[in-house]
Formats: structure tokens, C-alpha cells, sequence
């Protein structure tokens, strides 16, 4: 048993000085090498020091400018990475992550208008996810067609994104009697929401756009999750959205995806793992449970003097990270 305070593990840094923990951060926090990682062939060489005071503007304009003093800066919003593209010491690493950014329809009520699959199927007809990605995401993204990205562990195939159709949009609008509606998002994610108001405006829908998060009166709620598991897709994003505790769930228990849940969480047997999770997708996509728009990318600024490769899952890695020469 370990008794002693950490920070301990067999990872391949060690920690040289400061704390990061989630109540409690250093104002620099540096990690060495460490010279027992178990895997010698991967072991870094080069030390990092987080620095947890400069604000986020400095810290791109030190990497856009040059100068040395910083070379990595993480969660980089679309409009962060225009000036970082226009430099000449420094580039934006995109990085097609296990992201998701979706709406939740607000079913929390048994006479909600959203337990209509007519009407979640036009919110869905009536926007053009690429054009959101253009002009929210500046192309920074991927179009979703259900809850996981393209080639993710338990993709399904056979669906694809739903594409934009105006006419069968605003006629379900209109057999609903919905005219008007409200969006809910956090403030990174203020312009998709403009996006898919000015999309749905098309189909004679008024949108209003709050900031902030599902509390009092809404209908759409934007939320971004991210599936940090290679291989748990069913518990980490199905889970949250659709599962009797997930944290983002509006609407009563689906049957068929509590089955589907209880299937996959069943066994140890990836390829019926894979397959309950391909079923689950397709439901989820059948009956529009969600407003599927993309997947976003995550962006860092990186100096011109460092190779970085991003992790997949967003867990920042930096153990293959170098200086060049």
C-alpha cells in the first residue's frame, strides 16, 4: 500500500518541483525524464515546464513572436489559431480527437415537444453541419452522423451524416406548430449556436441564443465530451448522453440502448462489444436523439523548434515530443 504523498507511478516523467492537483496548483509545475521508465526506447529527453500564471494571449503571442519562452500552448480556439497560422515561428497542430459536439434536446418532461421524433428529425434537416464547421469552427472539425467520429471503436458504417434539407425541414417545423426555440451554450461555443440559429431561421424558426447551461427554460442544449477510453465508447460518450445516470441525459430511459448497454457492459467480448455499440449508434441516429453536428479538432500553437505529435484521445503525451536540432 502506498502511503506516503504522491506524486508517484512508472510513467515516463518524473516530477522535478510543483503541484497540480485539482484543488491545489503550483505557479510552474516541471517534469523531468524519468531514468527507470520502464520502456528505455521511449524515454524522453526533454524536460517541461508548465507555467500555470502567464494569461493565454501572452502565452500565443510568446509562440507566435518567437521568442523562446513558450513553445506549447493547448486549447487554442478557431479565431486563437488565425494569428498562429499567419506566423512565421510557429504552426497550428490540429488533431482529430475523440470529440463530440452535440445538442441535447431538452426532454426532461413527459409533455415535452421533443419527444416528437418528427420534430428532432427537422432540427436536424434544417442545418448544414459543414457550414457550421466553416463558419463557427473555420473547417476545424468533422461532420458527425450520431454520437462517434469516423473510424472511433464502434463506429457504424452504415449511417452517415444527415444532410440538409430545407423544405422537409420547415414542414415538420410547421406540422409541430414550433415556430420559435432556445439554445443554451457555454461561451467557446457562442457562434455554433448563432450557426444553427441563422440555419434554422431558413426554415421560419426563431431562435434566441443564451449563454450559459441547461437551467430554467430551453430546448437545445450544446454539449462537447470527449471519449478518453480506446475502447469504452459505451460508458464514456452512450453512457453520459443516454445511459439512467449519465451527467447529460434529458429525456426517460430508451429501452432499447438500456438493452444494448447491458449487453455490451456484459461481456468481455470486444467483437459483441463492437457490435452493441454500432446497434446503439444507429438508433441513436434513427431517432435523432440528439442534434448531431461534429466533431471538433483540437488546436495547439507549436513552435517551429519543436516536434509534437497530440494524442487521439486528448490526453496531452508529451513523452515523443522533441527539440530539433
Amino acid at each position: 500500500m502506498i502511503g506516503s504523498v504522491g506524486p508517484w507511478g512508472t510513467g515516463p516523467f518524473a516530477l522535478k518541483d510543483g503541484v497540480s492537483t485539482l484543488d491545489k496548483r503550483a505557479p510552474k509545475v516541471t517534469l523531468e525524464p524519468y531514468e527507470k521508465y520502464w520502456n528505455p526506447a521511449r524515454r524522453p529527453k526533454v524536460r517541461f515546464t508548465f507555467d500555470n500564471i502567464i494569461p493565454k494571449a501572452q502565452a500565443i503571442k510568446e509562440v507566435v513572436d518567437g521568442t523562446g519562452k513558450v513553445d506549447i500552448v493547448t486549447e487554442l480556439t478557431p479565431e486563437e489559431a488565425k494569428a498562429v497560422e499567419a506566423s512565421k515561428h510557429a504552426r497550428v497542430v490540429a488533431n482529430d480527437t475523440r470529440t463530440m459536439l452535440v445538442g441535447v434536446f431538452n426532454r426532461a418532461t413527459p409533455d415535452s415537444k421533443w419527444n416528437n421524433l418528427e420534430l428532432r428529425k427537422a432540427a436536424n434537416l434544417g442545418i448544414s453541419r459543414q457550414g457550421i464547421i466553416d463558419s463557427a469552427a473555420r473547417g476545424y472539425g468533422l461532420p458527425l452522423s450520431s454520437m462517434l467520429k469516423e473510424g472511433e471503436y464502434g463506429y457504424n458504417e452504415s449511417i452517415k451524416p444527415i444532410v440538409e434539407d430545407n423544405a422537409g425541414s420547415s414542414a415538420a417545423f410547421k406540422a409541430a406548430g414550433v415556430d420559435k426555440l432556445t439554445i443554451v451554450a457555454g461561451a467557446g461555443h457562442m457562434g455554433v449556436a448563432n450557426a444553427i440559429a441563422a440555419d434554422l431561421k431558413d426554415e421560419g424558426v426563431t431562435v434566441t441564443v443564451k449563454e450559459g447551461g441547461p437551467e430554467g427554460d430551453w430546448d437545445i442544449w450544446l454539449v462537447e465530451h470527449f471519449d478518453w477510453s480506446p475502447q469504452y465508447a459505451q460508458g464514456v460518450v452512450i453512457r453520459e448522453f443516454f445511459g439512467d445516470d449519465g451527467g447529460f441525459r434529458r429525456m426517460d430511459t430508451d429501452p432499447v440502448l438500456k438493452e444494448l448497454l447491458a449487453r455490451s457492459n456484459g461481456t468481455g467480448d470486444s467483437q459483441i462489444q463492437h457490435g452493441a455499440l454500432a446497434e446503439m449508434e444507429k438508433r441513436i441516429h434513427d431517432q435523432h436523439m440528439a442534434l448531431f453536428l461534429y466533431a471538433p479538432m483540437k488546436l495547439f500553437a507549436v513552435s517551429n523548434r519543436v516536434d509534437f505529435v497530440p494524442m487521439d484521445t486528448w490526453s496531452l503525451e508529451l513523452a515523443d515530443t522533441k527539440v530539433k536540432d
